[in-house]
């Protein structure tokens, strides 16, 4: 897939070209890649007992992030996440590839389907994915409907606002109580 978006891109593949025979280890959590750059600015999979030059790294901490920046298709978010180590230059290399390397989807349907049909499917699959999303958020709403109303296994919002101002009340009067037993305890053993 890699290779696929770097031939299209003349100028992704010279500035890659330029660090020939270089790797590069992407780390996420235990799960680790290598990639080794050839002369022609394309890359091949590495052997991991190779000593990468760039390492970049999602440290465990922040693996639970992963999914939002993912979501959000921002590089710069993706960027504050990882920990780089080694060769600068290629570091940066990657870093821009990363940001400016897209996949083309439209252009590689037409190729096959042709451009009419390419925009038409795309624009299908966009209302397709909007649909489904669109049921998922009222399927959600649904099941929590059901699950805090119908089977009252679940308490609604208010319902548990309610309850927790009844527990705050219980407690300030237990909490009253005890400094009037307090109060009390010394008089009881004067004899009062």
């Amino acid at each position: 897939m890699l290779n696929t978006l770097l031939q299209r891109e003349d100028w992704a593949r010279d500035r890659l070209a330029r660090h020939a025979g270089k790797t590069v280890r992407f780390m996420v959590g235990n799960f680790k890649i290598s990639f080794a750059v050839q002369a022609a600015g394309l890359v091949q999979p590495s052997d991991r007992a190779v000593v990468p030059d760039v390492t970049l790294t999602i440290p465990p901490d922040r693996l639970a992030d992963l999914p939002g920046v993912l979501h959000a298709r921002d590089p710069a978010l993706l960027t504050e996440l990882l920990h780089v180590q080694g060769d600068a230059g290629l570091a940066q290399v990657v870093s821009d590839l990363a940001r400016d390397l897209r996949w083309d989807v439209e252009d590689d349907l037409s190729r096959v389907v042709g451009d009419v049909a390419a925009v038409r499917l795309l624009k299908a699959g966009g209302v397709l994915a909007g649909g489904v999303q669109s049921a998922a958020v009222r399927l959600a709403g649904n099941v929590s409907e059901f699950l805090s109303e119908e089977s009252a296994l679940l308490a609604s919002r208010p319902a548990f606002d309610d309850w927790t101002a009844d527990v705050q009340a219980m407690a300030n009067r237990l909490d009253q109580l005890d400094r009037r037993v307090a109060a009390l305890a010394p008089r009881s053993a004067r004899g009062v």
